[in-house]
């Protein structure tokens, strides 16, 4: 594959691994998500059967970034080409089929043996051990150094690396700049340097100036509701919903939604719906699509998605980093990884392909087409990124990396959604934010303690 980019790479050569035996993964449960696959107490080490002399290796590639395949297919057949030995096939499946799919190969068998994964799932495939640990290949192969640290954050566990971050997503601020020069407002800063006061008074006056009389149909901008994004910007104002005990296995953890600045964010999201009524009710736009593209909404936050998902509106628009929390500037970030099947009976071979899909060398276009952002602090990368779009902030999406946090852990999805449940009564208005919040620390709290349940039963605990 001819790339664009030329530099030091980042790996150290591969062909240092010359039969080098990956390690096994640790006992293993079931997901929540996924049927039950056979789970094994004490795994063995395992290796790749050595191949007969000019005989073929067949090694298996699963994708769920079905828009990239365009751009993916000439880095897997430049590695198909490097490696004569292999016959790489692969497969891009769509996002709902792909985990049915997945966790029926899994459950059967016989996975594919190099696969895309996302946090959301991945502590659920480890204690179901169905992914190889390749902490000691991570470490002989890869300088963690040249990754932001959120891309590593949600890959950990128990200092042991499971799998490798391959693209980065954060959350920023999108606005529609149009409507703020029609108001003569100063739309947000693109240094970041604004806070969540700064916000609230922004989305005011778009309001005032947009709309006569009592009804709305310019909002100033959206509200955080999603738990899993709703907890970093607690965080950030100084609480923290899980008093100092979150690990990424839920081992004796406990949430607390009912501390002063924990409750206090919640009532200043749902405040932006209910009290000063400048972000948009559930379903205001419902079936219109995105919202920000309607240009009736003013400021939203999304995902790197967003810069592809906006090149065409019909409105100048650009990007900041979310408001300033009044502890720390914090956002929610974390990355799309690539995982190696623990029944996987080629695992040199998918270790060898894992490697050329993240290296900026061989993997380039991947990490800088992807509409994420790439993982490595790698300038001549970074560079190639910024200068996709350079009429716009993508510097932000670099900015907010730096000061990206996350909570993924076991059974994060049923955790997330039990607590989730609870807030949506607040932001509709239904339950007072002191009652909601009670509410919701009793549902994660219970949550914890049934995923724990859950899997224990998974390994026979």
């Amino acid at each position: 594959m001819a790339t664009k980019l030329s530099r030091r790479r980042f790996l150290v050569s591969a062909s240092m691994l010359g039969g080098s035996a990956v390690l096994a993964a640790c006992a293993g449960a079931t997901a929540t998500t996924a049927p039950v696959g056979e789970a094994t107490a004490a795994p063995a080490e395992a290796t790749s059967a050595p191949a007969a002399a000019g005989a073929t290796v067949k090694v298996d590639y699963w994708q769920y970034m079905t828009d990239m395949e365009e751009i993916e297919t000439p880095i897997l057949n430049a590695f198909t080409d490097a490696n004569p030995g292999i016959e790489l096939t692969w497969q891009y499946v769509p996002w709902q089929q792909y985990w049915e799919k997945l966790n029926a190969t899994l459950a059967a068998g016989n996975p594919p043996d190099v696969w895309n994964t996302a946090p959301t799932f991945y502590f659920e495939y480890i204690l179901r051990n169905q992914l190889t640990d390749i902490t000691d290949l991570f470490k002989q192969n890869v300088d963690p150094d040249t990754f932001y640290t959120t891309a590593l954050s949600g890959y950990d566990l128990e200092e042991k690396y499971y799998g490798i971050p391959r693209n980065l997503v954060t959350t920023v601020c999108f606005f529609n700049q149009t409507l703020f020069e029609e108001a003569g407002i100063e739309p947000p800063p693109l240094d970041g340097n604004w806070t969540w006061d700064d916000y609230l008074e922004k989305a005011q006056g778009i309001v005032d100036f947009h709309n006569t009389g009592d009804k709305i149909t310019t909002w100033g901008g959206g509200t955080v509701q999603s738990v899993g994004w709703l907890n970093i910007f607690m965080k950030g104002n100084g609480g923290d919903p899980f008093m100092g005990t979150f690990r990424r296995d839920l081992q004796d953890v406990e949430c607390d939604y009912t501390e002063e600045q924990s409750c206090n964010t919640v009532a200043f999201m749902s405040g932006l719906i209910n009290d000063a009524k400048v972000a948009p009710p559930a379903g205001e736009f419902e079936g219109q699509g995105d919202a920000l593209l309607t240009g009736r909404l003013a400021m939203n936050w999304s995902l790197n998605w967003g810069v592809n998902t906006y090149k065409d509106a019909p409105f100048e628009w650009n990007l900041t980093q979310v408001p300033q929390g009044s502890a720390l500037p914090l956002t929610y970030g974390g990355a799309d990884g690539l995982v190696l099947s623990q029944a996987s009976k080629v695992k040199n071979e998918s270790w060898d392909l894992i490697l050329w899909l993240i290296d900026p060398v061989t993997g380039g276009d991947f990490l800088t087409q992807s509409g994420a952002m790439p993982v490595l602090k790698d300038q001549a990368v970074l560079d190639e990124y910024l200068g996709r779009h350079p009429e716009k902030n993508l510097q932000a999406f670099l900015d907010a990396a730096e000061v990206a946090d996350n909570y993924f852990c076991l059974g994060y999805s049923e955790l997330n959604k039990a607590i989730d449940d609870e807030f949506a009564n607040v932001y509709l208005g239904n339950l007072a934010v002191a009652e909601g919040c009670t509410k919701a620390t009793a549902a994660g709290n219970e949550a914890i303690q049934r995923i724990h349940q859950q899997y224990q039963e998974a390994i026979g605990g």
